[in-house]
């Protein structure tokens, strides 16, 4: 039986910042320079440098904490469960960004298909799961722990790309970090919108959505 094609476009939603209210670690980077009593400007340097082994899966969150303690000086503590001590800030300050959320919900309805790619970490995705924020919100969630690649990695978008069975010219990619978007841009995705605010991004896609069905009229027309 042939298969349905799917309608088009295909969108792909970044996590933090865009669906969640959730732009940085910097309350992560809080919690440890207050436990560890380190001076936070100097951790955060360290925590930020060494965030992708975390988030590509390359180093567990034990082995993450005790590195990047080690580079300011201390040691961790054997007892201190390093999987927790990541996760309570995240739990704790991490919000839903509903006007994203009812937009993602729309665009399902319409028949669209709706995907995620987030740069995060095991910690953190247990979480993401309980609150709602992967599936079945999203058609499917992309972790990059997971995946084994991060943002703005040309490896990281081909291989969601692969796994969703979607060519670049076929995909929307909404992402808040500028990086972000110009690695989208690099592996020739279609439309890429940078996340400003809720209503911006409602324009955006209905401008995307508009141009498409003028685009169909026209090879129907031909």
């Amino acid at each position: 039986m042939r298969q349905k094609a799917r309608r088009l476009p295909i969108f792909i939603f970044d996590i933090g910042g865009v669906v969640i209210i959730w732009r940085n670690n910097d309350p992560l980077v809080k919690a440890v320079a207050k436990r560890y009593n380190v001076p936070f400007s100097k951790l955060k340097i360290v925590m930020h440098l060494q965030l992708p082994r975390l988030e590509t899966g390359k180093v567990s969150a034990r082995t993450y904490l005790k590195d990047c303690l080690s580079q300011v000086g201390k040691k961790m503590n054997p007892k201190d469960n390093a999987t927790e001590i990541l996760a309570q800030p995240f739990a704790r300050e991490a919000k839903s960004r509903k006007g994203v959320i009812q937009i993602v919900k729309w665009l399902k309805n319409l028949g669209y298909s709706v995907y995620a790619f987030s740069n995060t970490s095991a910690p953190h995705v247990p979480i993401m799961k309980k609150k709602g924020w992967t599936t079945p919100l999203f058609d499917r969630f992309f972790a990059s722990y997971e995946v084994g690649k991060i943002k703005p990695e040309r490896s990281g978008f081909q291989a969601v790309l692969r796994s969703i069975g979607a060519k670049p010219s076929e995909v929307v990619f909404i992402d808040n970090t500028p990086k972000n978007v110009i690695g989208a841009r690099r592996v020739g995705i279609r439309d890429t919108i940078r996340f400003h605010s809720i209503l911006s991004l409602r324009k955006s896609i209905r401008k995307i959505l508009s141009d498409y069905q003028s685009e169909l009229n026209l090879e129907k027309s031909k």
